[in-house]
């Protein structure tokens, strides 16, 4: 049966009308494309020009409902979401309404700090419902989670090649600073209360200080969050010498 062809709800998820096995490791290429109505031949070539995509592609062996073993182009399950990016869609379609909220996560993922929240799946700030501030304030934690996540693992990598601590700079120096302190508040926690403070870190400054992303910080935003960070680990030190003290 035809997606294109086939009424659809716009909540519908794309995976499920695919028919994709969560549990599956790889994903026939042939198949979906043939549930898009797209050409297989044709697509099947492009997936190889676009190199996160060709590492993912991997030729197996399907067995057919009648028995018959044939080879199949098979993708990595977890590159599914970007391949279907790039496939052409129809308006109306379960997949046009899946990009378009694809589009949504990425915007929400990589905006600037201070960017408007507008995007494919939400109206203006001062316009969304409860669930629809809900959906943007998560977007906004999980974004700096992903910009801690990659600084940290860029000061890794430099640290690894010999490169002088004090001489490490991200692309940014407010983001550097941002990396360098939340990294140390939440390694004070983790060594001295055995907590994971990186989510709080994160809801405390989207909520209290309104960043959302760690590019091109204001500087006085960046010196209230760095002085708020510097406070928090002061506090966890103070209670830990606190209750280690002999009681008189």
């Amino acid at each position: 049966m035809s997606l294109i062809r086939t009424p659809v709800y716009a909540t519908s998820d794309i995976l499920t009308v695919l028919g994709v096995d969560p549990n599956a490791q790889y994903i026939p290429v042939r198949r979906v494309l043939q549930r898009l109505d797209l050409a297989p031949a044709s697509y099947e070539r492009a997936l190889r020009r676009i190199p996160v995509l060709a590492q993912g592609l991997k030729p197996m062996w399907l067995v057919d409902d009648d028995g018959t073993r044939r080879p199949a182009l098979c993708l990595r399950v977890d590159l599914l979401p970007f391949w279907l990016c790039t496939l052409p869609s129809k308006a109306g379609s379960a997949l046009a309404q899946w990009q378009s909220e694809s589009a949504s996560v990425m915007w929400q993922q990589f905006k600037p700090n201070g960017a408007t929240a507008q995007d494919g799946m939400v109206p203006d700030r001062y316009h969304q419902s409860a669930i629809e501030q809900a959906y943007v304030q998560a977007h906004e934690v999980a974004a700096l989670a992903r910009h801690q996540l990659l600084g940290e693992r860029e000061l890794s990598q430099q640290a690894d090649a010999d490169v002088m601590p004090d001489h490490i700079q991200l692309a940014d120096a407010g983001a550097t600073q941002m990396v360098k302190t939340a990294r140390q508040t939440a390694m004070t926690s983790a060594q001295l209360t055995k907590r994971n403070d990186y989510l709080g870190i994160f809801i405390g400054l989207v909520r209290v200080f309104q960043i959302y992303s760690y590019r091109q910080l204001p500087e006085t935003r960046l010196a209230s969050a760095i002085t708020w960070l510097e406070q928090w680990q002061s506090d966890i030190q103070n209670d830990t010498d606190a209750h280690t003290q002999d009681p008189v």
